[in-house]
């Protein structure tokens, strides 16, 4: 009892003593929080300049005033992430199974799309090999449908599930019109020249020679050879002379046949690529990969006409391209000049 009785007028004493007399003096330290309104900011790192900072560098959110009303850019800011969404077109049903992903929600979804195997009596070959000896298409493993979006120029069952495109019908030279055709095709030089068959004929590059209304310019200089190189502006006769016009060469050419490249001269010198791109619509000249796995996912069961050859967008030199013969599944690789082949597009 004594003891507290001594203890309270000594601790009493002392904080008159701090207090009053100024023996001893402290200070407090705080960092003001952010608010809205006419407070002013201490901008220093309080925990909210630290959130802040931490979305911004996320790139989420923004200093504009939204629906809440204008909070001040750093309310704004943690608001409007808060509220973040992450959009998309994907469902489900589109993404492979198993894999998770988000799309307009926060919460995770998980795919179900069952990624689809090649068909298995179909495989590719490097070089000729025997045709397959399936005769119904691999609907266990795979099963190629009409596009969900369609265009003139689809293939009806055209679009090939595992890779996603969709490939065209036949390309048709109409009398000098390339057009889509389910049944009928024609073939077509790769880079839209026209070759005559000629019996030891010269002609100087750039020479330019008529025949049937339509004017055909040398590409390459020959002498004393027997095919002529050409771009055409239309079509020529099965047969016949080639009367020159302009530079050097003979006066006029006997030609036997037309080697390669007639549709080519028919539709305007047009090449592959252009045949495709000039069907608008994204439509473009496949390349060889993409031809190759479209017969091996079964191109042969559901695409209309699949036993040709098909010109790739894909050059092995500056004369020579690849074409697939989607038959077997091979893949070869001919003269761009010298050769034609079917044209099948894909988008």
């Amino acid at each position: 009892m004594y003891k507290k009785k001594f203890l309270k007028p000594m601790i009493a004493s002392l904080l008159v003593l701090l207090l009053v007399g100024g023996a001893i003096s402290f200070g407090l330290s705080h960092v003001k929080a952010e608010q809205s309104g006419s407070t002013p900011e201490s901008n220093a790192t309080s925990r909210l300049i630290t959130a802040y900072n931490t979305v911004v560098g996320l790139g989420f959110g923004s200093d504009a005033a939204g629906s809440w009303g204008d909070w001040g850019a750093k309310w704004n800011r943690l608001v409007s992430a808060a509220e973040f969404v992450l959009t998309g077109n994907a469902a489900v049903t589109d993404v492979k199974a198993g894999k998770t992903f988000y799309a307009n929600t926060r919460g995770q979804q998980t795919g179900t799309y069952p990624a689809p195997g090649p068909c298995s009596t179909e495989a590719y070959h490097d070089s000729y090999g025997a045709p397959v000896t399936q005769t119904t298409n691999c609907t266990n493993n795979i099963t190629w449908t009409a596009n969900p979006s369609p265009i003139a120029g689809d293939d009806a069952t055209g679009m090939d599930p595992r890779t996603g495109l969709t490939f065209s019908q036949l390309i048709l030279n109409s009398s000098g019109t390339p057009t889509f055709s389910p049944t009928t095709n024609s073939t077509f030089t790769w880079d839209g020249t026209t070759s005559f068959t000629v019996t030891a004929a010269a002609a100087t590059a750039g020479a330019t020679y008529t025949n049937n209304g339509a004017t055909f310019t040398v590409v390459t200089t020959i002498a004393g050879a027997t095919t002529l190189v050409t771009t055409g502006t239309g079509a020529a006769t099965a047969s016949g002379t080639l009367t020159k016009v302009t530079g050097t060469g003979d006066a006029t050419i006997t030609f036997s046949a037309i080697s390669a490249g007639a549709s080519n001269a028919a539709v305007g010198a047009k090449t592959a690529k252009q045949i495709c791109s000039d069907r608008g619509n994204g439509w473009r000249l496949p390349t060889q990969k993409e031809l190759m796995q479209a017969y091996i996912d079964g191109s042969f069961f559901n695409l209309t006409q699949p036993s040709y050859n098909f010109w790739s967008s894909t050059e092995v030199s500056a004369t020579v391209a690849w074409f697939v013969y989607l038959s077997i599944g091979g893949t070869f690789n001919g003269y761009k000049t010298t050769t034609s082949y079917q044209v099948r597009c894909v988008r």
